[in-house]
């Protein structure tokens, strides 16, 4: 048995991100110690050293960056401070895991990157939905040549908040601490999602933003405030080859809760993925496919009288895939990328794991949809900086 070394970590922000994912993963590593905390709400971070025994307890990061005795440091503030605070960490030698979106930009995004680079530090990012079963074996299914060329490729992630028209607004939905609405918030996931699974770049894109309620009272003073995020963006995309893409995301899909979706259309069949279904997967790919769910006891005889195959049958989802996800002590699966990101500090290289170039490249995505939509216009990647 392998006895890894000590880390030390250090967390910043300690919202719900942090209490859901991260804190519970880095609990499943061996010999991972959370050091000390970081967050602005004096009385959650009491309550929250108190809970994890953390002695090591401020409201300014850099005090915690600093430390001597931390390997690593993890960013689960708002976006607006990602970037300061993983600059500071790199700068001070530690290993940074950030939540999506990387930064409020993509040169401040590809700032992060390329300094960690340089550091030589290891990174993740929290793009949590390439764990789930079906998507790992679409990503199975798709790169090792099962639908053929990629022609189409339909992705959805929106969600349905309740008594969205007369929701209040708080500073994290404004521009300046989110960069935007569910463009920002969901948007990165599929993004990655789609690059994940294709091996392809995005090189254009045509977008539309819609804001459907333009003011809102303000959650602290009840005053009337005008709305500067979008409550919905669609974009097409030219990627690699003559494969095209589109996506949508939307904070106004009534009944919906959270919703992800994604269709692929290839030169030899198509896949059909649906979050909400995790452990299953539709796929189409011809006769082969009847057969092999003959295979799996899943094949329905009706299918014969009515002289046609089910066109998209369900495939469950290979064992191999489900133990992907980390499981709590008391077996609960652990949608997390921690214990990857700890491999990755101790030698290993996860191949499922996103690094600061995966967050780099879907942000520039994002930004790419802003200009789309604010000038009317396809928008050309890679970007230019100046």
């Amino acid at each position: 048995m392998v006895t890894h070394p000590p880390l030390r970590i250090g967390i910043v922000g300690i919202g719900g991100i942090a209490r859901g994912q991260h804190i519970p993963g880095y609990q499943l590593c061996d010999n991972v110690e959370i050091t000390a905390l970081c967050d602005v709400n004096e009385m959650a971070l009491a309550r929250a050293g108190a809970d994890l025994n953390v002695k090591h307890l401020t409201t300014d990061f850099e005090e915690l960056v600093g430390m001597d005795d931390l390997d690593a440091v993890t960013v689960c503030t708002y976006p607006n401070t990602h970037h300061a605070v993983t600059m500071a960490a790199i700068a001070a030698g530690k290993h940074v895991f950030c939540e999506k979106p990387l930064a409020l930009t993509y040169p401040l995004a590809r700032e992060m990157y390329e300094t960690a680079l340089v550091a030589g530090v290891r990174t993740g990012v929290g793009f949590t939905h390439r764990l789930t079963p079906a998507a790992q074996l679409a990503h199975h299914l798709i790169s090792t040549g099962a639908l053929g060329d990629i022609y189409h490729i339909s992705a959805t992630y929106s969600m349905g908040v309740p008594g969205f028209a007369d929701r209040e607004i708080a500073p994290r939905f404004t521009k300046a601490v989110t960069g935007g609405g569910p463009l920002f918030e969901l948007g990165p996931h599929m993004v990655d999602m789609v690059r994940w699974w294709t091996g392809l770049e995005i090189t254009s894109v045509c977008a539309q933003t819609r804001t459907f309620i333009n003011r809102r009272r303000h959650a602290d003073t009840g005053a009337w405030t005008k709305v500067d995020i979008e409550d919905a963006a669609t974009f097409m995309t030219d990627m690699e080859g003559c494969t095209t893409a589109l996506f949508s995301h939307s904070s106004a899909v009534s009944g919906r809760n959270f919703d992800q979706r994604a269709e692929v259309y290839g030169s030899k069949g198509a896949l059909l993925y649906d979050q909400a279904r995790p452990y299953e997967l539709r796929a189409c790919i011809g006769r082969e496919m009847v057969e092999l769910c003959a295979d799996y006891g899943i094949y329905d005889p009706l299918w014969g009288l009515h002289r046609q195959e089910e066109p998209y049958p369900v495939i469950p989802v290979p064992r191999r895939f489900v133990n992907t996800i980390p499981r709590t002590k008391e077996g609960k699966p652990l949608r997390s990328f921690i214990p990857d990101f700890v491999a990755s500090i101790r030698g290993e290289e996860p191949p499922l794991l996103p690094t600061f170039y995966e967050g780099m490249k879907a942000q520039e995505v994002l930004d790419a949809v802003l200009i789309s939509a604010a000038e009317r216009r396809w928008v050309d990647l890679p970007l230019e900086i100046d």
